[in-house]
C-alpha cells in the first residue's frame, strides 16, 4: 500500500515535471495591446511588481521602475515609503502608458549592471511585464552581445488605455498583470476586485494556461488590490509525516518520497516567485531555492504592521444598478445626509454615500477595522467617475441630532441622551481615536472629529465616520488636532450646545466651579443621575484637550485611561442621586502610568 501511495506521488510529479512551462514566448496576440488614432495617445495606468530579492523594499523598486516611493504607497495601500515588504507582495506601480502609433507601451529606462542581459532583466527586474524581443526593437543600435555596465537602455513595458467602449461599462483602468501557474480568472478578478467576465473579454477569451508568466489586462473601475495571505510556515512539515508513515518501505520509498518534498518545495516556492525564469535567477547565500527570506513572521490583526495592511481585505464591488435600484436612483425619500442615502441591499440595510473622490478614503478604510469605526461593505462608481460607497447603516444616526435638538421640537431627543450614555459615546470615540492613532502603522489622522460625524447605533454605542479628509499622520501636529476636535465634543456632550459656548471658562472660578457648570450644562443631563464631580472631571479632560499648545494636549492612551476610570465610577453609583457639592480639591488628569 506504501509502495503505491508513492508510486502514484512520483507518477505526479514526473507529470508536472512534463508540463513545466517556458516563459519569454513572444507575447501571444490574444491579449491586445494595440492602439490607432480612435484611441487615447496616452493615459495614466498601473502594473502591477511583486516583491522578491533582490527586489524587496520600495526604494529598489521605485529605481527600477522610474516612479517615486510616494507613488507606489499610495497607489498600493502600502503603510509608509520605509514599510517592510514580504516574499512575493503585489504592489500597484503607476506607469504613463503611450501609443506609439500603433501598440501601447511605458518606456523604463534601465542602467545595465554586471553579468546583465536583455532576458534577464526582462524576465528579473521587470518581471515579465516586457519580452526581450520588444527590447531589441525598440534600441536597434544596442550591441544585444556585450552589454557595457552602466549603458542605459529604454525597456517597454505592455500596457494599455481605456477606450470609449471600455470606459462605457464603467472601466476606468486596465491594470497590466503577470499571469502566474496558479491563477485562474475568479481569483485574479476578486483580487482586483473585478468582474472575471471582464477580464475574460478584454484578454479575448484566451487561454489563460498559455499565458502563464505573460502579461495580462485587467479592467478595473479603481485601482485596488487585495493581498494574498503568504503561505502557512506549517506547509513546510506535511511531508515529513508521509516520510515517517512510509519509511518501512524501503530506499526505494524513501528516495521517491524525497524527490516529491523537492516537488512540494519547488510548487511551494513558484507560488511566490511564480514564473520558472524566476526561480532561476534567484540566488540565495547558501545556494538553496527555499532560504529563511521567504518565511513569513506570525501576522497580529489588533495592530496593522508595515506593509500588511491588505490583510484586513476589501470591499465589494457593488453593480451600479444594484445601488440604484436601492435608493430609486437617489431619490429624495432616501436622502439622510448631505450625499448620503438609506438602502437595502440583500434584505439589509445600509448607508450609501456618493462621491467623486474616494481614492484616499478606500486606501483609509481598507487598512482599519474597530467596532467603534463605520464599516465600509461596499463600493461601486459610475462612467462619470462618480463614487459610490456603501457602509453598514446606524440606527440612530448622528450624534448632532441627538444633541443641538432646539427645545421646542417635538422630538426633544437630546433629553434621552442620559449622563452615561454620553459618558459611553465619549469613550468610544476615544477608543476609535486611540487605534487610528497608535495601532496603525504610521498613524491615521481622521481630520474632521465633530459630532455630525459621530453616529449611536441602537444601543447608543458610538461609531467614527467619514473619513474623506482621514490621512497618515505626517507629524504629531495631525493627530492632536484630533485631540482638540475630540475635546469640542467632549463640551458639546456636557453643554448640549454646538460648538465651545464658553466651555473653556467654567473651570476659571475655582470656589464655585460647580455651580457655574451646573448652569452651563445641558439641562437634559440635569433629569437623571449624575454626580457634580464626574462632571467636573470631564469638564477639566475638555479643557486639557483644546489646550491653545498642541504639546500640552494628552494622548489619546491618556484619555482612553480617564475616559474608562470615570465610566467605571459613573456606572458603580446607579443606586445614589448626587446633587450636591463643589469639589474642593482641583481636578487633576491622571496618567496610565503615574495611576499605576
Amino acid at each position: 500500500m506504501a509502495i503505491s501511495i508513492v508510486y502514484l506521488l512520483n507518477i505526479a510529479f514526473l507529470v508536472f515535471a512534463a508540463s513545466k512551462v517556458t516563459a519569454q514566448i513572444a507575447p501571444s496576440p490574444d491579449t491586445d495591446y494595440s492602439c490607432s488614432a480612435d484611441t487615447p495617445a496616452s493615459c495614466d495606468t498601473y502594473v502591477t511588481y511583486r516583491a522578491r530579492p533582490p527586489y524587496m523594499d520600495l526604494g529598489s523598486i521605485s529605481d527600477v521602475m522610474g516612479v517615486s516611493r510616494l507613488s507606489i504607497v499610495k497607489a498600493s495601500g502600502v503603510a509608509s515609503e520605509g514599510a517592510r515588504l514580504f516574499p512575493d507582495q503585489i504592489l500597484l506601480v503607476p506607469i504613463k502608458c503611450f501609443c506609439n502609433g500603433s501598440r501601447y507601451f511605458s518606456n523604463v529606462t534601465y542602467q545595465i549592471k554586471k553579468g546583465d542581459n536583455l532576458y534577464t532583466v526582462s524576465t528579473g527586474a521587470f518581471e515579465n511585464l516586457t519580452d526581450y524581443h520588444l527590447v531589441e526593437d525598440l534600441n536597434p543600435m544596442l550591441n544585444i552581445n556585450n552589454l557595457t555596465i552602466g549603458l542605459e537602455v529604454i525597456f517597454p513595458l505592455v500596457c494599455k488605455c481605456v477606450d470609449h467602449l471600455v470606459s462605457d461599462k464603467g472601466i476606468r483602468y486596465l491594470v497590466t498583470y503577470v499571469w502566474q501557474p496558479f491563477d485562474d480568472a475568479s481569483s485574479v478578478s476578486h483580487m482586483f476586485g473585478a468582474s472575471a467576465t471582464e477580464v475574460v473579454r478584454e484578454n479575448n477569451n484566451r487561454n489563460f494556461t498559455a499565458a502563464i508568466c505573460l502579461p495580462v489586462l485587467i479592467p478595473v473601475k479603481f485601482p485596488m488590490i487585495l493581498q494574498p495571505p503568504p503561505p502557512s510556515k506549517s506547509s513546510r512539515h506535511k511531508w515529513i509525516i508521509l516520510v515517517a508513515g512510509l519509511s518501512f518501505a524501503g530506499s526505494l520509498t524513501i528516495v521517491l518520497s524525497l524527490s516529491m518534498m523537492a516537488y512540494v518545495k519547488k510548487r511551494a516556492f513558484l507560488r511566490q516567485s511564480s514564473c520558472p525564469e524566476a526561480s532561476d535567477l534567484i540566488q540565495t547565500k547558501k545556494g538553496s531555492i527555499i532560504d529563511e527570506t521567504f518565511e513569513p513572521k506570525a501576522i497580529s490583526q489588533d495592530k496593522l504592521l508595515p506593509g500588511v495592511s491588505g490583510y484586513l481585505g476589501k470591499p465589494i464591488v457593488y453593480d451600479l444598478n444594484v445601488i440604484m435600484e436601492a435608493t430609486m436612483n437617489l431619490s429624495e425619500r432616501f436622502r439622510i445626509g448631505k450625499s448620503v442615502y438609506r438602502a437595502i441591499i440583500k434584505d439589509q440595510a445600509v448607508a450609501v454615500k456618493k462621491t467623486n473622490d474616494a481614492a484616499e478614503e478606500l486606501r483609509i478604510l481598507q487598512k482599519v477595522n474597530h467596532a467603534n469605526l463605520v464599516k465600509l461593505m461596499g463600493v461601486s462608481s459610475d462612467k462619470e467617475k462618480n463614487f459610490y460607497l456603501v457602509y453598514e447603516y446606524v440606527e440612530n444616526g448622528s450624534l448632532d441630532k441627538w444633541l443641538f435638538t432646539k427645545p421646542s421640537s417635538s422630538t426633544s431627543a437630546a433629553a434621552t441622551l442620559t449622563w452615561n450614555q454620553r459618558l459611553q459615546i465619549a469613550l468610544d470615540v476615544a477608543n476609535a481615536l486611540q487605534y487610528l492613532h497608535e495601532h496603525t502603522q504610521p498613524s491615521i489622522a481622521h481630520g474632521d472629529i465633530r459630532a455630525s460625524n459621530i453616529l449611536l447605533d441602537s444601543r447608543f454605542r458610538a461609531k467614527i465616520a467619514n473619513f474623506s479628509t482621514a490621512k497618515h499622520a505626517a507629524s504629531e501636529l495631525a493627530v492632536k488636532s484630533d485631540v482638540f476636535a475630540f475635546g469640542v465634543v467632549l463640551l458639546e456632550l456636557l453643554s448640549g450646545k454646538k460648538g465651545m459656548q464658553d466651555g473653556g471658562e467654567v473651570l476659571e472660578d475655582e470656589e464655585k466651579r460647580g455651580e457655574r457648570l451646573r448652569r452651563w450644562m445641558d439641562p437634559g443631563i440635569m433629569k437623571g443621575f449624575y454626580s457634580i464631580d464626574d462632571a467636573l472631571s470631564l469638564a477639566a479632560l475638555a479643557k486639557a484637550c483644546t489646550s491653545d499648545k498642541a504639546s500640552e494636549r494628552p494622548r489619546m492612551t491618556d484619555i482612553v485611561f480617564n475616559l474608562s476610570f470615570l465610566t467605571q465610577s459613573t456606572f458603580g453609583m446607579f443606586q445614589s442621586c448626587f446633587t450636591s457639592g463643589d469639589a474642593e480639591e482641583p481636578v487633576q488628569i491622571l496618567s496610565p502610568v503615574t495611576a499605576r
